[in-house]
């Protein structure tokens, strides 16, 4: 079984399901027991401290929106750039945290860039197989630099980007002119 670790999940434009609608999600851990993974595109209105007031009962001098990371409740979770405080690494320079200790360290060094999720996405043994066999998700590379740019739309250019990698495949060119018409 090849794992998914590391690669993001972009639902298809045609995916209707509430829950995953323009989602983008990085998968965190895959094997033969099932799938976990963090939606990156559904920020709340909530701000950091204030989760952190309720976890913690102490205030906090942090900016940044807490995320949805999926429909399942769960911990908070941050992704963020910091091995040493990390429980694993999902790729080359991007880790998950969730102990509460981490977490105080890395926000109270404000050691940028971070994104704190509440809530996951999961799946069963073999379920999101099943959904990629079905055409359910896109699947493309995560870098640590796609998951902390700030865009207004990252589910569109994750779209482009994936639509830009179909077209070389089928077409055998390394380069598509960003106006059709041009061809």
């Amino acid at each position: 079984m090849e794992t998914l670790q590391g690669q993001f999940l972009v639902a298809p434009p045609g995916l209707i399901e509430p829950h995953f609608h323009r989602t983008i999600v990085l998968v965190i851990q895959h094997d033969e027991n099932g799938a976990l993974g963090l939606v990156m595109n559904r920020p709340t209105n909530s701000e950091i401290d204030n989760i952190w007031e309720v976890m913690t009962g102490t205030s906090l001098a942090s900016e940044g929106v807490l995320y949805i990371g999926g429909p399942v409740d769960g911990p908070i979770m941050m992704l963020h750039t910091r091995a040493e405080y990390s429980e694993q690494q999902v790729i080359p320079g991007l880790y998950v945290s969730s102990r509460k200790s981490n977490l105080a360290k890395l926000v109270s060094e404000k050691a940028l860039p971070y994104k704190v999720f509440s809530g996951y996405a999961g799946w069963a043994e073999g379920q999101l197989d099943a959904e990629l066999q079905q055409g359910g998700w896109l699947v493309t590379p995560a870098s640590p630099d796609d998951v902390f740019t700030v865009s207004d739309d990252p589910w569109k250019l994750l779209c482009e980007r994936l639509g830009n990698l179909v077209l070389q495949q089928a077409t055998g060119g390394k380069q598509i002119p960003s106006n059709p018409e041009l061809n």
